[in-house]
């Protein structure tokens, strides 16, 4: 059986092989809806200490599908800035995977709290944050059609998960694409997460300081990637 770091560093190779042929991920794009994370994993990266999460797009293939899915291959900052084969036992240990999600997400509404455990100021309006994520859903297909140099990895700030974690109540993050309208019909990429508890999506303070690199940087201070793309 493969470990998590082989099974990284294939479905980051996989990836890049197609990352930048529009028709190639819209139809992985439009497999799924979200990505989602564990209040496990979390608690696993906590351990480190870190900054940030380097979250790297991949292509798994899922026991029962017979093609290949988006993934999420996530790993914590602090880890990532070690040689990788020097330390395979750390990446093997703060590894984790998501899947992009194909199934309906149960109590997928969203929800308020009135007094939420941990009330804190929203980066993103609820509304607007809405809006960006029904405007990937309406313009995704011939937006993706136009990339050039596409994503890589999404570097997320650990403090968001740790907001978005300190309220009880949420057992995992969604992680939404979305489209920011930037003008003259033009549209740039983002990844807003929410917290998820057993009512629904928690909408009181979704978090969207998650931008994907390229294009907004040059990923090349990510350990895995260099390791993957050059083996």
């Amino acid at each position: 059986m493969s470990t998590i770091l082989e099974t990284a560093v294939l479905s980051i190779q996989t990836w890049n092989e197609v990352r930048n042929d529009g028709e190639a991920t819209r139809n992985y794009f439009n497999q799924g809806a979200y990505f989602q994370i564990s209040r496990e994993s979390f608690d696993q990266w906590s351990l480190q200490n870190p900054e940030s999460l380097h979250a790297y797009m991949g292509l798994v293939q899922v026991i029962g599908q017979p093609n290949f899915s988006l993934a999420l291959l996530c790993v914590d900052n602090v880890t990532d800035s070690k040689n990788v084969p020097e330390h395979e036992d750390d990446y093997n240990a703060n590894l984790k995977k998501s899947v992009y999600q194909r199934s309906v997400l149960p109590n997928a509404h969203f929800i308020f709290e009135e007094n939420p455990p941990a009330p804190v100021e929203p980066q993103i309006d609820t509304l607007d944050a809405l809006k960006a994520s029904n405007q990937w859903i309406l313009h995704k297909d011939y937006w993706l059609l136009g990339q050039e140099n596409f994503v890589q990895v999404f570097e997320i700030p650990f403090e968001d998960l740790i907001v978005l974690f300190s309220n009880e109540n949420v057992n995992s993050i969604i992680a939404l694409p979305a489209l920011r309208d930037i003008g003259e019909n033009s549209f740039e990429m983002q990844l807003i997460l929410w917290g998820y508890t057993e009512e629904g999506i928690l909408a009181n303070y979704p978090m969207d300081l998650i931008r994907p690199s390229p294009p907004f940087s040059t990923p090349s201070n990510f350990q895995l990637l260099s390791y993957a793309l050059s083996s």
